[in-house]
């Protein structure tokens, strides 16, 4: 996996953006619980965008499948001191696909079909979008 040449995290380069793999010792190890109720396994990093300031994903270690899954951060919808909570089914979850380098935007989409949620670009996008 390429450096980012800042020497703290990895850059994970996409064909239409590049998302920056940091830590975060305040949800590293927190478990990840899902809407019914799973624990999902274990937040380990995420993945930021750096010309946004905005988290993209976490990374969460499914002790399960032995891999690691990015889960949208969209798709959080409260954090603890004891876990983070997610708004998608423990089964979503273990069907999302596992992260590989480079993280392609067919890969996102593929992250984004499978909890049926639409994509961070194209909500941002509807965001922008000019009534004029």
């Amino acid at each position: 996996m390429p450096k980012d040449g800042k020497g703290e995290g990895n850059t994970v380069c996409g064909t239409d953006t590049t998302l920056l793999e940091v830590a975060n010792r305040d949800l590293w190890q927190s478990p990840l619980i899902s809407r019914d109720g799973y624990q999902c396994g274990h937040v380990i990093r995420q993945l930021v965008e750096p010309s946004m300031c905005t988290i993209r994903y976490i990374i969460v270690y499914d002790e399960i499948a032995d891999r690691h899954i990015p889960v949208p951060a969209t798709t959080i919808r409260d954090i603890t001191r004891d876990a983070v909570f997610c708004d998608a089914k423990a089964t979503s979850l273990r069907s999302l696909p596992s992260l590989a380098y480079p993280f392609e935007r067919a890969i996102e989409e593929q992250v984004h079909e499978v909890l049926a949620i639409p994509p961070y670009w194209v909500e941002e996008a509807r965001l922008n979008l000019d009534p004029n």
